[in-house]
């Protein structure tokens, strides 16, 4: 009896809104459910809040506008911190790949609470579940990636119910093996050529050390390879 109910109590900690509904459906009553899952989303939203204040970290997307245009200079700030040193073989492949490769920017819908704050070390890394377009219209829209943000959020977090061509995000979420890129949906990429994908970020890549408060983290894109760039180039 004891272990029922110790197991009923971490249920509670964890229980989505999305958990109440199927209950419902099967005749539960959850009234009682629902009442200490709003007190908990209540105080989550008030932790959230504390925290956005505390680590306040806005960025200036515009900063990159320079750098957009292809094929950049390799004489600019971004091709000289982006790119790094030039590889004793291949220079050339070297000199293309940062020359033309695109900006785009990738919404973070999913990272441990951790990763939202600062004190940590340089070489520290955290996993991201990132939702990135590659479309023209799309890769740097960043009304449409907050739009898509949003509500893959609420579906991961179980506040909403998730549609049926989104299920792959909610597997990226729980399986940390997974590292596959997924088509996002029709049903949520209004007509972009959007993917979710399981991405590392090192610490020393962001600005302040920690993920930007509106949730954008700029991402270089070359050919398949997909990589964060330094927040020194947009932090606000």
């Amino acid at each position: 009896m004891e272990f029922f109910k110790n197991a009923m109590t971490e249920w509670e900690k964890t229980m989505t809104e999305n958990d109440l509904d199927k209950l419902e459906k099967d005749g539960c009553d959850v009234g009682a459910y629902r009442e200490k899952l709003a007190v908990r989303r209540a105080k989550e939203q008030e932790e959230a809040e504390r925290d956005r204040k505390l680590y306040y970290n806005p960025i200036d997307l515009s900063k990159l506008t320079p750098y957009v245009a292809t094929p950049r200079s390799t004489d600019t700030l971004f091709f000289k911190v982006v790119a790094g040193k030039a590889p004793w073989f291949g220079k050339e492949k070297w000199r293309k790949k940062y020359c033309e490769g695109d900006i785009i920017y990738v919404g973070v819908v999913h990272a441990q609470k951790e990763a939202w704050k600062g004190g940590k070390h340089e070489e520290d890394t955290h996993h991201i579940i990132g939702v990135y377009a590659l479309d023209e219209a799309h890769k740097r829209d960043t009304e449409w990636l907050q739009r898509v943000m949003h509500v893959l959020r609420e579906m991961c977090e179980g506040k909403r119910p998730v549609a049926a061509d989104c299920q792959n995000v909610i597997a990226q979420v729980k399986d940390e093996s997974n590292w596959n890129g997924e088509r996002l949906g029709e049903s949520l990429s209004e007509g972009a050529e959007a993917y979710t994908r399981r991405l590392v970020v090192y610490d020393k890549n962001l600005p302040k050390g920690y993920l930007p408060t509106e949730g954008i983290v700029p991402h270089f894109w070359y050919e398949g390879t997909i990589k964060c760039i330094s927040g020194e180039l947009y932090k606000g």
